[in-house]
């Protein structure tokens, strides 16, 4: 029994059981047992001497995931760990709030493991410039954008302007002009900062005006805090018509209260979501949103790292098309 084995039976990533073997904090309770009582039935003991051995001959990949909540970046991380899994590299993981400095944290780590590499999971570069120019180490952000030049820093990800801009353009299409916003933080995020600057262009390009302290509110990316913010937003604006989230999870979190406060998503009010999380498909309504290619990014992400540690190649930023899924979410008004 081996713990590809284990993960087979579970149906889990191997990753995944190699963070319950390891006691990592970042499994759910429910994984968490499943994994083990699979574990228990085989009686099966983690040879920790070959581990021992695995991490002396190998490299560290330290893997930051910015944020303890977000699906998209769970999913990333998923399919990096995969990837990872049969090369000579071991993959280390980190979770950090997502207001976090994530480049200084990086640059501790480093100094302490002396890591090949980094991969950030979300994150903002622009926010903190001085610290990822510190880095010695090739890094590859997946998510967000990096304008840092003599840096070691790459980025692949989706253009957040261009398909704000696109979701917005939509519901303009589908006759909204009165659109609430929920975002997240403008200071504390560079990803959210280019959705916002996106939205605001396609609203200048129709030649709408656009209220910020009536019409958005500021969330964290989680179902909790969307669900907050659409009952704040439809206080301060309770004539709007559609809302556009800065992400699914906030949609669907808005979605929820709003069904509370006795509204109907999209008779009443139209919503809009971005990423592209598989249970936005399913929901009632359909989610309309933009879809991510996950499994591309951290692709392309891993891929562009390689290069740097392995071949000496130079940082590199990459765009990964997207795809707008119309959903049910969204209705046309007379």
């Amino acid at each position: 029994m081996t713990i590809k084995d284990i993960a087979r039976e579970c149906g889990c990533a191997i990753g995944t059981v190699s963070r319950v073997l390891n006691n990592h904090p970042d499994v759910s309770e429910k994984t968490r047992e499943k994994v083990l009582a699979v574990v228990k039935k085989h009686n099966f003991i983690l040879n920790t001497n070959a581990k021992l051995l695995k991490a002396q001959d190998s490299k560290t990949i330290e893997v930051l995931v910015k944020g303890t909540s977000s699906i998209l970046l769970n999913s990333l991380l998923e399919r990096i760990q995969k990837r990872i899994e049969p090369l000579s590299y071991n993959a280390s993981v980190v979770v950090l709030d997502e207001y976090d400095n994530e480049a200084k944290a990086a640059n501790r780590i480093y100094y302490e493991k002396k890591t090949v590499g980094i991969i950030f999971l979300g994150g903002s570069p622009e926010l903190f410039k001085e610290d990822f120019a510190r880095l010695l180490v090739p890094c590859v952000v997946i998510s967000n954008e990096s304008q840092i030049e003599d840096s070691h820093l790459s980025s692949v990800s989706t253009d957040n302007f261009t398909a704000a801009c696109h979701s917005a353009d939509y519901l303009i299409q589908m006759g909204h002009k009165k659109i609430g916003v929920i975002g997240g933080d403008l200071c504390g995020s560079g990803i959210t900062q280019r959705r916002y600057d996106g939205f605001l262009a396609s609203l200048a390009k129709a030649g709408l005006n656009f209220d910020y302290e009536k019409a958005y509110v500021t969330s964290k990316y989680s179902f909790e805090d969307g669900a907050k913010a659409a009952q704040m937003l439809m206080k301060k604006y309770p004539d709007l018509t559609a809302i556009f989230a800065m992400s699914d999870v906030m949609a669907i979190g808005a979605i929820r209260k709003l069904d509370d406060l006795g509204y109907k998503v999209p008779e009443d009010i139209s919503i809009i979501g971005f990423d592209g999380i598989p249970i936005g498909e399913y929901y009632r309504p359909r989610l309309a949103t933009i879809k991510q290619q996950v499994d591309l990014l951290a692709d392309e992400g891993l891929n562009i790292l390689l290069d740097n540690i392995e071949r000496n190649a130079p940082p590199k930023n990459k765009f990964i098309p997207f795809e707008f899924i119309k959903g049910e979410s969204v209705r046309q008004l007379v």
